[in-house]
């Protein structure tokens, strides 16, 4: 009787113990998955949008910006069309404030291709960038689009009065919306976009001299040879959104 006690007694502290040392198994399991993450620059993280369609937007131009340095006409379309989804987006994500009802939409795009750059007055790598924005509006290379982000409109006129206005286009997003469909979650981030509107390269932060010429001129290169340039890369880690 007295080993019978025994053995029970034993099992039951092996399955006690068991019962606990599981859960802190699991959770030392998860801490390690969850140390490895946080060690993980996000940067690194290839965009899932590459070779994709770019999210539809249509959002209005910031009014009375300064003049640009490239600006030329749009691809062949009507810049004010949008489909109704993008419409939509246009009334939910953009800022009315300071910018006219004159909405650009990505349809009207379509058609060459273009860089989507995502900006904001209050952004330093945005500034220190500009240099190689302002270099690439020059060569007349591609069309340039900016969208302002999260910005107040007169302080982005102001911060492109004072350091130069790139843009072929500039487009008000400024509740931050249509950066989101974009997966953008700081600034500056870039987006090569081709003809048919699919997302050709990203860079997430901000763009170098030598990204500028290893890497985006290339991949402008091979649009115009009607290449298929890929993938996404990064620079120093860009300004989260506010």
């Amino acid at each position: 009787m007295t080993k019978k006690r025994a053995k029970a007694k034993k099992k039951k502290s092996g399955l006690f113990s068991l019962r606990y040392l599981l859960p802190a198994g699991f959770f030392l399991a998860l801490s390690v998955f969850l140390l490895l993450g946080l060690n993980r620059n996000p940067n690194e993280i290839p965009s899932p949008l590459i070779g994709k369609a770019a999210p539809e937007y249509a959002l209005p131009r910031l009014a009375d910006a300064p003049a640009s340095i490239g600006r030329r006409a749009l691809a062949p379309g009507n810049a004010n069309a949008s489909t109704g989804q993008a419409s939509a987006h246009a009334s939910a994500g953009s800022d009315a404030k300071g910018a006219n009802d004159n909405l650009v939409s990505s349809q009207a795009l379509r058609g060459q291709p273009y860089l989507l750059n995502v900006w904001a007055s209050w952004c330093m790598p945005c500034l220190q960038e500009h240099p190689q924005m302002m270099a690439l509006a020059q060569s007349h290379r591609i069309r340039i689009v900016g969208m302002n982000y999260k910005d107040q409109p007169a302080d982005a006129r102001r911060w492109l009065a004072r350091n130069g206005n790139p843009y072929d286009e500039i487009i008000v997003d400024g509740q931050g919306r249509t950066a989101i469909d974009f997966g953008v979650y700081g600034v500056p981030e870039t987006f090569l976009i081709d003809a048919e509107g699919r997302i050709r390269y990203k860079l997430t932060g901000a763009l170098s001299v030598q990204t500028l010429q290893d890497q985006l001129l290339p991949a402008i290169a091979a649009l115009e040879n009607n290449g298929q340039p890929s993938g996404s890369t990064t620079s120093p880690r860009p300004n989260p959104a506010p």
